[in-house]
Protein backbone atom coordinates (compact mmCIF):
# COMPACT_ATOMS: atom_id res chain seq x y z
CA UNK A 1 0.00 0.00 0.00
CA UNK A 2 2.26 2.42 0.89
CA UNK A 3 4.62 1.91 -2.86
CA UNK A 4 0.79 2.70 -4.65
CA UNK A 5 0.19 6.05 -2.13
CA UNK A 6 4.08 6.80 -3.07
CA UNK A 7 2.94 6.75 -6.95
CA UNK A 8 -0.57 8.56 -6.04
CA UNK A 9 1.09 11.34 -4.10
CA UNK A 10 4.00 11.73 -6.65
CA UNK A 11 1.69 12.18 -9.27
CA UNK A 12 -0.36 14.52 -8.17
CA UNK A 13 2.70 16.58 -7.04
CA UNK A 14 4.96 16.43 -10.00
CA UNK A 15 2.73 18.33 -12.28
CA UNK A 16 3.21 21.61 -9.17
CA UNK A 17 6.93 21.35 -8.38
CA UNK A 18 8.53 23.43 -11.17
CA UNK A 19 5.67 26.78 -10.00
CA UNK A 20 5.82 25.74 -6.53
CA UNK A 21 9.73 26.22 -6.70
CA UNK A 22 9.22 29.84 -7.83
CA UNK A 23 7.05 30.74 -4.91
CA UNK A 24 9.44 32.98 -2.87
CA UNK A 25 8.34 35.74 -0.37
CA UNK A 26 5.58 35.92 2.55
CA UNK A 27 3.30 33.25 2.07
CA UNK A 28 0.31 35.29 1.58
CA UNK A 29 0.54 35.95 -1.35
CA UNK A 30 -1.41 35.29 -4.43
CA UNK A 31 0.59 34.57 -7.24
CA UNK A 32 0.19 31.23 -9.90
CA UNK A 33 3.47 30.02 -7.94
CA UNK A 34 2.09 30.70 -4.53
CA UNK A 35 -1.10 29.26 -5.41
CA UNK A 36 1.02 26.19 -6.61
CA UNK A 37 2.77 25.83 -3.28
CA UNK A 38 0.13 25.95 -1.06
CA UNK A 39 -1.55 22.86 -2.89
CA UNK A 40 1.56 21.00 -2.71
CA UNK A 41 2.08 21.44 1.10
CA UNK A 42 -1.22 20.59 1.30
CA UNK A 43 -0.66 17.14 -0.56
CA UNK A 44 2.38 16.55 1.83
CA UNK A 45 0.39 17.02 4.98
CA UNK A 46 -2.91 14.36 3.45
CA UNK A 47 0.27 11.71 2.17
CA UNK A 48 1.90 12.49 6.07
CA UNK A 49 -1.43 12.11 7.78
CA UNK A 50 -2.05 8.97 5.65
CA UNK A 51 0.77 7.25 6.78
CA UNK A 52 3.21 7.71 3.86
CA UNK A 53 6.71 7.62 3.74
CA UNK A 54 8.31 10.75 3.44
CA UNK A 55 11.56 9.73 2.81
CA UNK A 56 10.03 7.44 -0.64
CA UNK A 57 8.70 10.59 -1.59
CA UNK A 58 11.57 13.12 -1.38
CA UNK A 59 12.87 10.12 -3.52
CA UNK A 60 10.36 9.83 -6.30
CA UNK A 61 10.16 13.67 -6.47
CA UNK A 62 13.56 14.57 -6.15
CA UNK A 63 13.38 17.05 -3.68
CA UNK A 64 15.34 17.43 -0.08
CA UNK A 65 13.56 15.60 2.81
CA UNK A 66 14.25 18.59 5.10
CA UNK A 67 12.02 21.11 2.50
CA UNK A 68 9.10 18.40 2.90
CA UNK A 69 9.70 18.10 6.46
CA UNK A 70 9.24 21.68 6.81
CA UNK A 71 6.14 21.84 4.75
CA UNK A 72 4.50 19.26 6.37
CA UNK A 73 5.44 21.12 9.66
CA UNK A 74 4.64 24.75 9.89
CA UNK A 75 1.51 24.18 7.65
CA UNK A 76 -0.82 25.28 10.46
CA UNK A 77 1.26 28.35 11.06
CA UNK A 78 -0.83 31.08 10.52
CA UNK A 79 1.08 33.35 8.35
CA UNK A 80 2.60 36.12 10.20
CA UNK A 81 2.97 39.31 9.06
CA UNK A 82 6.04 39.97 11.76
CA UNK A 83 8.93 41.37 10.17
CA UNK A 84 11.78 41.32 11.93
CA UNK A 85 13.68 44.97 12.26
CA UNK A 86 17.47 44.49 12.96
CA UNK A 87 18.34 46.24 16.65
CA UNK A 88 21.41 47.94 16.04
CA UNK A 89 21.55 48.42 19.90
CA UNK A 90 21.09 44.77 20.77
CA UNK A 91 23.66 43.15 22.85
CA UNK A 92 24.80 40.28 20.61
CA UNK A 93 27.30 38.94 22.43
CA UNK A 94 25.32 38.25 25.42
CA UNK A 95 22.72 36.17 22.96
CA UNK A 96 25.67 34.35 21.20
CA UNK A 97 26.34 33.31 24.69
CA UNK A 98 22.95 32.23 26.28
CA UNK A 99 22.20 30.47 22.66
CA UNK A 100 26.03 28.28 22.92
CA UNK A 101 24.86 27.62 26.56
CA UNK A 102 21.88 26.59 25.61
CA UNK A 103 23.05 23.92 22.63
CA UNK A 104 25.67 22.84 24.67
CA UNK A 105 23.22 21.89 27.88
CA UNK A 106 21.44 19.11 25.67
CA UNK A 107 17.98 20.90 26.24
CA UNK A 108 16.72 21.65 22.27
CA UNK A 109 13.17 23.43 23.91
CA UNK A 110 16.38 26.27 25.19
CA UNK A 111 18.46 26.59 22.44
CA UNK A 112 15.20 27.08 20.13
CA UNK A 113 13.55 30.30 23.05
CA UNK A 114 17.13 31.60 23.15
CA UNK A 115 17.56 31.57 19.29
CA UNK A 116 13.87 32.69 19.19
CA UNK A 117 14.50 35.52 21.56
CA UNK A 118 17.43 36.48 19.58
CA UNK A 119 15.60 36.90 16.73
CA UNK A 120 12.92 39.20 17.83
CA UNK A 121 16.02 41.62 20.42
CA UNK A 122 16.54 42.42 16.48
CA UNK A 123 19.82 40.37 15.78
CA UNK A 124 20.14 38.99 12.29
CA UNK A 125 20.36 35.17 12.40
CA UNK A 126 22.97 35.50 10.16
CA UNK A 127 25.37 37.50 12.22
CA UNK A 128 24.39 34.38 14.85
CA UNK A 129 25.35 31.71 12.42
CA UNK A 130 28.75 33.52 11.52
CA UNK A 131 29.75 33.48 15.15
CA UNK A 132 28.20 30.12 15.69
CA UNK A 133 30.24 29.00 12.00
CA UNK A 134 27.67 27.89 10.44
CA UNK A 135 27.83 28.22 7.04
CA UNK A 136 23.79 29.45 6.81
CA UNK A 137 21.27 30.74 9.13
CA UNK A 138 18.62 28.30 8.03
CA UNK A 139 18.56 25.96 10.86
CA UNK A 140 18.61 28.81 12.65
CA UNK A 141 15.50 29.94 11.29
CA UNK A 142 13.71 25.91 11.46
CA UNK A 143 14.36 26.89 15.58
CA UNK A 144 13.10 30.17 15.30
CA UNK A 145 10.01 28.15 13.70
CA UNK A 146 9.79 25.48 16.13
CA UNK A 147 9.49 27.97 19.31
CA UNK A 148 7.21 30.05 17.53
CA UNK A 149 4.85 26.79 16.48
CA UNK A 150 5.46 25.92 20.40
CA UNK A 151 4.08 29.77 21.77
CA UNK A 152 0.96 28.84 19.65
CA UNK A 153 0.26 25.38 20.05
CA UNK A 154 -1.39 24.17 23.18
CA UNK A 155 0.34 20.68 23.96
CA UNK A 156 -1.76 17.45 22.85
CA UNK A 157 -3.28 19.49 20.39
CA UNK A 158 -1.58 17.82 16.91
CA UNK A 159 -3.91 15.64 15.67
Amino acid sequence: MTAELTAEYANKIRPLLASAKRAYGARNQDTPAHQASRQYTQLLVEFDKKGGSITALCAALGVSYAGVRRRIYTYDLPVSNYKQYLNPDADVDKHIESITAAKTSGSVDEYYRTLYEAYVDGVALSEIASRLELTNPYPLYYGVQKHTKKLLVKPNSRD
